[in-house]
């Protein structure tokens, strides 16, 4: 039984099988649902038209690696196993049996736990689940606008509640030029956030900020879009000490900042006014020396 579960995840990796509506109905359950790294939910239609638009690739570069396959129930199999292609991520396929025939349930996809080193923006890597990260360029201001529109709490983060104050927001940070390293935070090479480092050369230093659009936050973006602009700042620009702030009562952003590895290192008594109420901020910062996190970065795009 483990066998077969094996050979028939391993047949979906074949491209073959992928772009085959026909082949992909017999594979997938009716009410099969996968959940993407990147957190975004598919049932069987989605991921059908997904994996239509894939791009065509050798069908050796895809491997099922290190599966181990549990029975459940009789007529079902947990199987956990590893994809080995251009970026490792862990997997857990549900297969149950019906009707003759083996049928996959539900799968998730994880990436995989590694221990990071500097990235390189002039390298390209493959886009992750869709999401990657990229230079900001002024066609973005749209984006920038949508972004602002999203939430009522962005009006924090800046004056762009109109397209045109967003374009002039975008224009702000290009032609501030190697001071401002701004990266967008793209799904398919569309603007839903932004990460920064605002730097001071003569120190080595930069202040680190950031943002999402509403409707793409909680998906750990955020998080990852920061480790890769860490590793850009640290590894590119040979910074040694990143700072940011962040309000107390912006658990979000506590949770970016923790798990990208700046410790905290005071408290800013009263320092914004948020709604007619004075709000502590926190310091925090890490240092080139301190211990690389265990966080996956965003990709940098493909796009030119």
């Amino acid at each position: 039984m483990s066998n077969t579960i094996i050979s028939l995840e391993q047949e979906l990796l074949e491209t073959s099988q992928r772009h085959s509506r026909r082949q992909l109905e017999r594979y997938l359950h009716p009410q099969f649902s996968e959940v993407g790294a990147s957190g975004r939910v598919y049932d069987r239609e989605a991921i059908i038209a997904q994996l239509a638009q894939e791009p065509e690739r050798d069908s050796g570069s895809r491997e099922v690696g290190s599966p181990v396959a549990i029975q459940v129930a009789d007529q079902a199999v947990l199987l956990r196993w590893r994809l080995l292609s251009g970026s490792a991520s862990e997997r857990s396929s549900l297969w149950i049996h019906e009707q003759d025939r083996w049928q996959l349930l539900f799968h998730q996809g994880t990436p995989a736990a590694r221990q990071l080193s500097f990235a390189e923006p002039n390298k390209a890597a493959l886009v992750d689940d869709d999401f990657s990260v990229r230079r900001l360029r002024q066609s973005d201001a749209e984006a920038v606008f949508e972004a602002f529109s999203s939430n009522a709490d962005m009006d924090r983060q800046g004056d762009a509640d109109t397209p045109e104050k967003a374009a002039s927001y975008v224009r702000a940070l290009m032609e501030a030029g190697e001071r401002q390293q701004a990266l967008a935070v793209a799904y398919r090479d569309r603007l839903v956030g932004l990460v920064c480092g605002t730097v001071d050369p003569a120190n080595q230093n930069a202040c680190v900020w950031y943002w999402m659009n509403q409707d793409y936050r909680g998906r750990s973006l955020a998080t990852r879009a920061v480790a890769t602009l860490v590793n850009h700042l640290f590894g590119e620009l040979g910074l040694y000490r990143l700072e940011l702030g962040l309000r107390a009562n912006n658990p979000g952003s506590k949770r970016v900042a923790e798990c990208n590895g700046f410790l905290r290192e005071g408290v800013e008594r009263g320092k914004f006014l948020v709604a007619g109420e004075r709000v502590d901020v926190y310091a925090y910062a890490r240092l080139r020396t301190d211990q690389v996190p265990d966080v996956v970065p965003l990709p940098w795009s493909t796009q030119p």
